[in-house]
């Protein structure tokens, strides 16, 4: 028996409860690499051929290519890195999760892309190609990807667990690939709303505010990389010209999902310090 009053002991469990919060959380490190990841995307975007068909569908071109090892390894790196972390600590959070929105976004950046440049003047075409059309089935999907992972953590049964999960995916995938067939022919940064879902579903599992938080003000960047060019803002403050070319383009648009990975995987990491403090 301790002789310690209550109010002490119970000071000291929330204390261990938080520590042990601080041990599992492990998403420093995957905000940092997807930020440099980001950062160092316009360096593949001056264009070219695409280097290999299947049928009719060109694939390969080089930011193709370097948003799949990008998107691919980060989230292979981040599995790693949270598989090693829990071994070394005694406590993980359960990623299968977000593997698997990582495969959904994988797919989409393998197929969707490479279709929507093969096919551009066709998509044009297509109700997609319609803000007004593309952009309510993006938030309906979405809508319904959260709702179904939200219900898979209520369910016990493996049969309705796997179903939400079949449910989320194709979610997911409708999400992205509506974002492909209207945003891609002009600026092609779905795969920044892939990084953003991945560790929205990451904070999920993690329970964790700040990169709730941190993930919301990254999926902001990204759909407004995506809907917007940013170069006009950097025209605007005479900075670069109206259009210096697409590595001008692609910097200007990834330059602010890039730095607010990297400020909050900064803040994130004080934050983590001062709860094991």
């Amino acid at each position: 028996m301790t002789d310690l009053p209550p109010a002490v002991l119970l000071d000291e469990m929330a204390r261990l409860k938080t520590r042990t919060r601080a041990d599992r959380h492990a998403y420093v490190p995957p905000l940092l690499l997807f930020g440099v990841l980001v950062l160092l995307a316009p360096l593949w975007s001056a264009g070219g051929p695409a280097r290999f068909g299947v049928g009719i569908v060109w694939f390969g071109t080089a930011l193709e290519l370097y948003w799949l090892v990008a998107v691919v390894g980060g989230f292979l790196a981040t599995a790693c890195w949270y598989l090693c972390r829990g071994s070394r600590h005694g406590v993980r959070t359960p990623i299968r999760g977000y593997l698997a929105i990582g495969f959904v976004g994988v797919v989409a950046i393998s197929f969707g892309l490479p279709v929507v440049e093969s096919f551009t003047y066709r998509v044009q075409r297509s109700p997609y190609s319609q803000v007004s059309f593309a952009v309510p089935v993006m938030v309906i999907a979405t809508v319904a990807l959260v709702g179904c992972l939200w219900l898979r953590s209520t369910f016990e049964s493996r049969a309705a667990r796997a179903a939400t999960t079949a449910a989320a995916v194709l979610a997911g995938l409708i999400a992205l690939g509506a974002l492909d067939l209207r945003f891609a022919p002009v600026r092609p940064y779905a795969p920044l709303v892939t990084i953003a879902l991945g560790l929205i579903g990451l904070a999920w599992l993690e329970r964790s505010r700040v990169l709730g938080v941190i993930s919301g003000v990254f999926a902001a960047a990204a759909l407004l990389a995506n809907l917007y060019n940013m170069q006009n803002v950097f025209f605007h403050l005479g900075v670069f010209a109206r259009y210096e070319g697409p590595q001008t383009q692609a910097f200007t648009n990834t330059l602010v999902p890039g730095l607010v990975l990297l400020a909050g995987g900064a803040v994130a990491w004080f934050h983590e310090r001062g709860a094991r403090a």
